[in-house]
Parts: C-alpha cells; sequence; structure tokens
C-alpha cells in the first residue's frame, strides 16, 4: 500500500487536523529542529510503533539558540527530512514558517523558574531555555498529541518539559529513549557533518571523558569536585575544545547532590554528569545517567 504522509505548513491547518485526531487513534509527536539523523529516527521508530498516528515537527527558530551566530549556521535541508520521514512512513510532517510561529508582535513567553532553568543551560543560555519551553508548549497545544519522544542527549530539554507538563497540565505523556551513538561513541547531532577531521576527532573525547567520571563513582569516589575534574581534564586535553561545564546534577532537581563536605551519598541511586562544549560556533551536549540505579549511557 503507497504511503503519502501529509506534509503541514499552515498553523490552522495543523490545529484543524489535530481536532480530528480522536477518532483516529493515539497521536505520537517527535519535535525536531530538523537536519534529522540517527538519534531522530529511532525516536520516530518508537512513535510509529506505540501510536496509531505519528507526527514529527521540524522548527527552527532563533529562540531555541545560544547565539544568532549557532542559529545563522545550523544546517537545514526540508527536502531531505521529507525523505526520510517518508522512508519512516510517518503519517505527518509539520513545517511551519517559524515567523509564523513567532510573529513580530509575538509577547507570552513561558518562563521556566528553579534550579532547573538557572543552572547548566539555564546559567549559560538563560533565554535559549525560555525559548525552548515557549516552543515546545506551543506544538503541544497545535499537534495535541497522546505521546511526545525525547531523545536522552538534551536530557536538561527532557527535564523542561516534563515540568512544564506537570505544572501546566498539559495531558500528554513523555517518553525518553536512550542516546543514540556512532560507533566511536559520539552521539548522533545534526552538525557532525560541519566538522573539520580535527574537530571531530576532538569532540568523541567528550563520552570517554564521562564514562571517566561513571568509573571513578563505581569504584567508590564521592567528592564531587574529583568527579568533575577528571571529566573536565580529559575535555580540555585538546585545545580546539572550549569546556562551558563538565558537572554532576541531581536528575530530578538538577541540584548539586552533596553534603556540606562535597560529598554524593554513599548509596547513590540517582545522578546526571553532563559535559558541554563549544567547537568553533558549535556548541555539543552529551550525558550519562544513572537511574534507580542503572546507568543509562
Amino acid at each position: 500500500m503507497e504511503h503519502n504522509m501529509r506534509i503541514i505548513k499552515s498553523l490552522d491547518e495543523m490545529t484543524e487536523t489535530a481536532r480530528g485526531w480522536l477518532a483516529g487513534g493515539s497521536v505520537g509527536f517527535v519535535p525536531t529542529r530538523g537536519y534529522l539523523h540517527a538519534g531522530h529516527l529511532s525516536l520516530i521508530r518508537e512513535a510509529r510503533r506505540s501510536c496509531e498516528n505519528c507526527v514529527v515537527s521540524t522548527v527552527l527558530s532563533p529562540l531555541q539558540f545560544a547565539s544568532l551566530d549557532e542559529f545563522a549556521s545550523y544546517p537545514q535541508d526540508l527536502q531531505r527530512d521529507i525523505q526520510l520521514l517518508e522512508n519512516e512512513q510517518v503519517d505527518v510532517c509539520f513545517a511551519p514558517d517559524a515567523g509564523e510561529l513567532f510573529p513580530s508582535n509575538f509577547m507570552t513567553f513561558v518562563q521556566p523558574a528553579g534550579p532547573l532553568a538557572t543552572s547548566l543551560e539555564g546559567a549559560y543560555h538563560a533565554p535559549s531555555l525560555q525559548g525552548y519551553a515557549t516552543l515546545v508548549t506551543k506544538l503541544f497545544s497545535l499537534v495535541r498529541p497522546d505521546l511526545a519522544y525525547f531523545g536522552q542527549k538534551n536530557f536538561q530539554h527532557f527535564a523542561l518539559v516534563r515540568q512544564i507538563v506537570r505544572d501546566l497540565n498539559i495531558d500528554v505523556k513523555l517518553q525518553m529513549l536512550p542516546t543514540v551513538r556512532e560507533a566511536d561513541g559520539l552521539a548522533y547531532s545534526s552538525r557532525t557533518h560541519q566538522l573539520a577531521p580535527a574537530e571531530r576527532q576532538a569532540i568523541s573525547l567528550l563520552y570517554p571523558a564521562l564514562l571517566a567520571g561513571k568509573s571513578l563513582i563505581e569504584q567508590g569516589e564521592r567528592r564531587l569536585a574529583t568527579i568533575e575534574k577528571t571529566m573536565a581534564d580529559q575535555v580540555v586535553a585538546s585545545p580546539l575544545l572550549l569546556l562551558e561545564y563538565a558537572v554532576a546534577r541531581d536528575p530530578q532537581t538538577f541540584e548539586q547532590p552533596v553534603d556540606a563536605s562535597g560529598m554524593l551519598p554513599a548509596a547513590l541511586m540517582n545522578l546526571l554528569l553532563v559535559i558541554t562544549v563549544n567547537v568553533g560556533n558549535m556548541r555539543f551536549t552529551d550525558n550519562i545517567l544513572l537511574r534507580d540505579g542503572h546507568w543509562s549511557v
């Protein structure tokens, strides 16, 4: 049977389509910036497996980025994305114009608060977290999904959406899937192909640095400063990488889960290790997660 994916660019058409979902079964939604890669495809396949309808958005807005430079250099190729989505038998590609989503008279933003909004990405690039929170809230309103799928690689974004859904009583279930990695452990990214060979080699240090932190913890190390310094030292070994942060955080609260002397709990069950670096005008982030005593790497 021939598959015909609908490509929706109009907000009104998306709203009208979403009104008809109830009759057609559950809706799985994968929000993306476009320029899809293997990590996105794993989310899409899970959405298709679990739901009767699969919607993928490809929205690129300056609000999602830490700087205009980063936004301007982000790759875009809607025809390539459409072909990949057709191959995956996605039902709807929602590709609105950012100018229609955020017109010049747009004034209402979702403003996250607390440690989740002020640490890590929030400390370095708070406006991009607010932009992301606002965008996802709008997309949920337009698409009206039953389930929404996110990758672990951008864990802070997932945690932010989890908080928004809880605080604003948005009727959607969230699923986070493991990070998909290349053969050398590098997390798939839409921008890897833009790296020079030396930069690509340097960026592959992120994953081993995270694993070094994990290894220390498994050996019984509980001094937070020691764990964070070990991860940072591995990354700054490359002159091409500018480290923003290499830290351990509580994955629920985003606070440092330490006592007054800077020690992690002896019986450690939940921990996020996360590293973010700059390479030229690009930013890359990666993490591994200890959840209920098991590592998701």
